[in-house]
């Protein structure tokens, strides 16, 4: 099964020349760098790891002891 998710990233000039990345979707990923490539690189960079923060192995609240679980694979290409 192959699914898409579409993020939306904004790059914005800032102080001293550098270039502000961030994901729209989500406000806690944002990252900046000296050129737009750059950037983009951090970016990717900066969501892969606030992925991982979010995807933790500790027990989810409400979760039944017996519900099956699955891992889930997301392969990004930027």
């Amino acid at each position: 099964m192959a699914t898409r998710v579409s993020l939306t990233a904004i790059y914005e000039a800032v102080e001293d020349g550098w270039v502000q990345a961030r994901i729209a979707e989500l406000p806690a990923v944002i990252t900046a760098a000296p050129t737009r490539d750059q950037a983009q690189e951090a970016l990717v960079d900066a969501l892969r790891e606030y992925l991982l923060s979010v995807g933790h192995d500790d027990p989810v609240a409400g979760l039944d002891d017996e519900a099956e679980r699955t891992r889930l694979d997301l392969v990004l290409d930027a």
